[in-house]
């Protein structure tokens, strides 16, 4: 199901952005609809509310209209009262996490993410950043997260690839090893 909901908003998405970008909007298109999502998404209530298929999609409308008054594009209004009359609004958090990764392709941004055993200073995590941005050629943004259980070391994760270097994972190897024989 989750699939079937990313490839829908991939679509949304997609065309919110060539819209957006045509009226070099796009950053800002992004940042309203992640202010939907947190709003929607901080009230379990308003959630329920908003994909209850016995509200109409007039009512919703009102409703986010009211909401989000003065807060929004055109373009975002437009397409939350598109998702509305098409009950499709539970997908707006997959619209955000797609257009957001369309958004970074076209700007040749990458996103990774960086766990440590500690928290990291700034000037250490400059340095990460820099060395990164240096070898794979594309600007980085670099999110970073502490995770104790990964004992010591960080585990740095780009796209689909992850480079283990914790001794978490170092221990897990030699388990393997071990458990092989």
């Amino acid at each position: 199901m989750n699939t079937e909901l990313q490839g829908i908003a991939a679509q949304y998405s997609e065309a919110v952005l060539d819209l957006a970008e045509k009226a070099n909007e796009a950053d800002k298109v992004l940042a309203e609809i992640n202010l939907v999502n947190e709003v929607i998404g901080s009230d379990r209530d308003m959630t329920v509310v908003l994909n209850h298929p016995s509200i109409s999609s007039d009512e919703k409308k009102k409703f986010l209209s009211s909401l989000f008054s003065g807060k929004l594009s055109e373009l975002t209004g437009t397409l939350l009262n598109l998702l509305a009359d098409k009950r499709r609004l539970d997908i707006l958090p997959f619209i955000e996490s797609s257009y957001r990764g369309l958004l970074n392709k076209r700007k040749n941004i990458l996103t990774a993410s960086l766990s440590c055993a500690e928290p990291l200073g700034d000037a250490a995590i400059a340095n990460i950043k820099a060395q990164l941005t240096e070898h794979l050629g594309k600007k980085l943004e670099l999110e970073v997260k502490v995770d104790s259980s990964l004992i010591g070391g960080v585990v740095l994760k780009i796209g689909d690839q992850v480079i283990d270097g914790s001794l978490k994972g170092k221990l897990k190897t030699i388990e393997k090893a071990l458990l092989s024989v």
